[in-house]
């Protein structure tokens, strides 16, 4: 009978343990930001595309040109230089080809 009491207070401690290391690992998993962010991403990344390429025309003037490219999670930036001198920033969904921001930046040159 006394082993018996002594099992069942092991179980009952191991069990008490266990909720504690659950709770502990649960909070930090909420607490931290980048680890969501960082599902996110890598779960897209595994997802491969079952659709076509897509082609996408960007509105600028004639004389434009591509001054950087810069992939930011699920987005494309791309820095267009204009013939005048200003910048223009293009924030675009690669899986649909649409430009969700478009923002000018820069003076004209003299």
């Amino acid at each position: 009978m006394q082993i018996l009491k002594a099992l069942v207070v092991i179980m009952g401690v191991l069990i008490i343990a266990g909720f504690a290391v659950l709770g502990v690992e649960l909070y930090k998993r909420m607490s931290d930001p980048n680890r969501a962010a960082a599902q996110a991403i890598d779960s897209e990344r595994a997802t491969p595309s079952s659709r076509d390429p897509i082609d996408v025309t960007l509105d600028v003037p004639v004389g434009s040109r591509i001054a950087e490219t810069l992939v930011l999670g699920n987005r494309v930036l791309l820095k267009v230089t204009l013939p005048q001198g200003l910048d223009r920033l293009y924030v675009v969904d690669p899986r649909n080809g649409a430009v969700t921001a478009t923002i000018s930046a820069g003076k004209a040159a003299p």
